[in-house]
């Protein structure tokens, strides 16, 4: 939701989001991968504030990025530009999601900046065209313009809203890695036996459509194997979060950071406190939340 923070200024949070099922189906002639995943937003998010300006700047607190690799900027020049206005704007992220997680935080960015600045600069884009514009900075940044439950396919710009799942509790962990080009490194370490055919995700949409749970078993993530077989501390942190109590831990997107469901926030408080203290990993708490940016 925007929330109006100081004089022609508006601010928002840029919820992360964790991937229930993520399905890799096929591989496309343009490089690309065909998914079929259910994804969710979470309560962990950067903290977005823009005000009116008469160019377009950028200032970061928390992780910081190099500003020309930040999607937030690219958004707003982006945006801009389709547009055809001269308008500007200071845009001040403060990024409480770690960076290159997994967690979606530099496309969730990306996404506050878009709708914010719609309502900023007086623009009236309608729902094709914002997606369009989302989907060329970056695959999950059109889900992140509404956020909640969602089936999303295609590379990710096919984005379609479910019915809420009920609050459910998370516990996360990000392990101390880098991968060079990640999310391209993960894709190309995938064989023959990590693609699927998609239906997983299909016959959940369907399921909590229809007014049904979501069983913990249904949790998948084709990039687990890659993650776990290829990089030991990925692989040390799905042991951590075994030994703490998490039955089934999966990546987030394409990681590293590994997630996993938790009955109560007492439980999920318990267990981030043992990851931190006994293994030495960041982790966090977060709940399952419903909003976006805003309503467009």
């Amino acid at each position: 939701m925007l929330k109006n923070s100081v004089e022609s200024s508006l601010s928002a949070k840029a919820f992360g989001k964790i991937n229930l099922t993520l399905e890799v189906t096929t591989r496309r002639a343009d490089g690309f991968h065909e998914i079929n995943s259910i994804i969710q937003t979470i309560s962990l998010s950067d903290e977005v504030t823009v005000w009116h300006d008469s160019g377009l700047s950028l200032e970061q607190s928390g992780y910081v990025l190099e500003p020309e690799s930040d999607l937030a900027l690219r958004a707003a020049t982006l945006l801009r530009t389709h547009a055809a206005i001269s308008e500007g704007a200071m845009i001040k992220v403060h990024k409480n999601l770690p960076l290159s997680s997994g967690l979606g935080g530099g496309s969730s960015d990306a996404a506050t900046v878009l709708v914010i600045l719609c309502s900023l600069w007086g623009l009236t884009l309608n729902k094709a065209d914002i997606s369009s514009l989302a989907g060329s900075l970056g695959s999950d940044v059109p889900f992140f313009l509404k956020g909640g439950t969602a089936y999303v396919r295609g590379r990710g710009e096919i984005v379609r809203a479910m019915t809420r799942i009920p609050k459910t509790w998370f516990v996360l962990c990000v392990p101390e890695i880098t991968i060079p080009c990640k999310t391209a490194t993960m894709y190309s370490l995938l064989e023959d036996s990590d693609f699927t055919s998609g239906g997983l995700s299909r016959k959940i949409e369907a399921r909590v459509n229809g007014g049904g749970d979501f069983p913990e078993e249904f949790l998948f993530n084709a990039f687990d194997r890659v993650a776990i077989t290829k990089y030991r501390a990925i692989a040390s942190a799905f042991d951590a979060m075994n030994a703490v109590g998490v039955r089934d831990p999966h990546l987030a997107g394409s990681g590293p950071t590994v997630y996993g469901i938790v009955n109560s926030h007492e439980s999920a408080r318990a267990m981030q406190l043992l990851l931190q203290l006994k293994y030495g990993l960041d982790a966090y708490v977060a709940e399952s939340v419903f909003d976006g940016p805003a309503s467009i």
